[in-house]
């Protein structure tokens, strides 16, 4: 028996959902609940706070730290520009990736909205 083309879309955005919920292939000190706390400098804060304004409530994206000594230095962030986007490991890659060319070391901060790792504010 074939699938018709509506039981295949179904299929694929429940291959796609599935994708999406599972977790981060980027494995850090710092994952939630029981990792290090990680320091996130004011800057590295403002610039995640503008992330999510252009992710907003319905686009994809994803938002890396570099690290150094346990504190942040500097963000990335790979995100949809569209509302009609689907999400999936694109973005955490490439968030990772662009982070990873500065050398050292890189955490995934985000996927979508969700923060993945024990952090804190520094006090400045």
């Amino acid at each position: 028996m074939m699938a018709t083309p509506m039981l295949r879309f179904a299929g694929a955005v429940l291959l796609i959902a599935l994708t999406a919920a599972c977790a981060s292939p980027f494995k850090s000190a710092y994952d939630a609940p029981n990792g290090k706390t990680l320091v996130i400098t004011k800057a590295e804060w403002a610039g995640f706070q503008t992330y999510l304004s252009l992710i907003g409530s319905t686009r994809p994206g994803a938002f890396s730290l570099h690290v150094t000594n346990g504190q942040t230095d500097d963000y990335h962030y790979s995100l949809c520009e569209y509302d009609s986007c689907i999400g999936g490991p694109a973005y955490p890659n490439a968030a990772m990736n662009i982070c990873l060319r500065d050398g050292g070391e890189c955490v995934l901060f985000a996927n979508n909205r969700e923060i993945l790792l024990n952090y804190r504010l520094a006090d400045q």
